[in-house]
């Protein structure tokens, strides 16, 4: 629950904002959050454009704007999807070298992911071509 909570948090901080969409960071926030309203006016069949992988991309660039990684939790939280489709879409992006895993320094149970500077690249030539 508290992951949750950390996502809504974040979410309500990049809507808080006023998003001039000139930052990277503003536009994944923005892309992400037309995802959400599209999931709402579509509700139950909102399923029908999924994609996971995309939601955790997102999240993970916002994130490492802000200079933060998340739990592996509040990533599958991101994708709108059950947490074993998540976690296997973490598993996919992890095997291509577009996020980096780690054990939470502060509570070894626990992990979490950034987003691979690689995939950082990506993301930013992406936002770059989008936000024009």
């Amino acid at each position: 629950m508290a992951e949750i909570e950390e996502l809504e948090t974040v979410l309500a901080d990049a809507r808080s904002r006023i998003l001039s969409l000139e930052e990277p960071q503003d536009i994944a926030a923005e892309a992400y959050q037309a995802r959400r309203m599209r999931d709402a006016c579509f509700g139950a069949d909102a399923i029908l454009f999924g994609e996971p992988a995309w939601d955790i991309l997102l999240a993970l660039y916002s994130a490492r704007a802000d200079g933060r990684e998340i739990s592996i939790s509040t990533a599958c939280s991101a994708a709108k999807v059950p947490n074993t489709t998540a976690l296997r879409h973490l598993g996919n992006l992890e095997a291509r070298g577009m996020i980096v895993r780690r054990a939470d320094s502060e509570d070894r149970r626990r992990s979490t992911v950034r987003l691979s500077d690689k995939a950082s690249v990506m993301m930013r030539d992406w936002l770059d071509r989008y936000g024009r």
